[in-house]
């Protein structure tokens, strides 16, 4: 009787090779994986931004209407880790030239909201008239009545509308119809929460300053978003 063919391969051999191949697969998935996950780490682990520590001039507080929002845009420099060495080094390099995200932001102020839905009066300081440089008194009052908002939905991110209907406003998500109120309070559609209100402060000069960072509620609290 012919003699069987021996496997060359042995069970050893064979699970020395699935070893292997198991090896290589984590090797080729870790570095996209990483790199996908790395905003993630950075904001919530490490508690980075690849965005600039420093305040941002939105524009003069006068500028801001009664009973609507006015709409800003602020450009946040960008030190992402392929760019140019000098445009990383050097944030004044970014804001002149360099790498920059442009942001919208609406400023309202803070107004009462009827439950029907309506709005009542608005918080809007009568000095603000006048316009030029505030005193102390009138930076805290002014701070404690604005709305300094995020344009991105609370939802997926998508940049929300200010839409007027039958002489009621609500600011509107293009995409998947989130609805909030003029103080960035949830009012229906998919959004888990409110619009996210960004970090600011007022000055003697007038004008508006924001960082690029935001509330995002919990027990997480104020965070730097990080812009891949």
């Amino acid at each position: 009787m012919a003699e069987l063919q021996k496997d060359p391969m042995t069970r050893g051999d064979f699970l020395g090779f699935g070893v292997l191949g198991a090896v290589v697969g984590a090797i080729l998935t870790i570095p996209p994986v990483a790199f996908v996950l790395s905003p993630i780490i950075k904001t919530d682990v490490l508690g980075q931004s690849n965005v600039p520590d420093d305040w941002f001039e939105v524009g003069p507080v006068s500028e801001v209407p009664e009973g609507e929002p006015k709409n800003f845009v602020v450009e946040f420099p960008v030190n992402q880790i392929y760019s140019d060495e000098e445009i990383r080094t050097n944030p004044e390099h970014v804001q002149t030239g360099g790498e920059v995200i442009p942001n919208a932001i609406w400023v309202s102020w803070q107004t009462e909201v009827l439950p029907d839905g309506s709005v009542g009066q608005s918080r809007r300081p009568a000095f603000i008239d006048g316009g030029g440089s505030l005193t102390e008194e009138q930076i805290r009052e002014v701070e404690q009545n604005l709305n300094v908002l995020s344009s991105s939905c609370a939802h997926l991110g998508c940049p929300v509308r200010w839409l007027v209907r039958e002489g009621e406003g609500l600011f509107l998500c293009p995409c998947h119809g989130g609805l909030y109120d003029i103080n960035g309070g949830y009012v229906g559609g998919p959004p888990p929460r409110g619009m996210y209100h960004y970090k600011y402060e007022v000055r003697e000069d007038g004008n508006i300053y924001v960082k690029h960072e935001f509330d995002v509620g919990g027990d997480k609290g104020p965070q730097q978003p990080y812009v891949v």
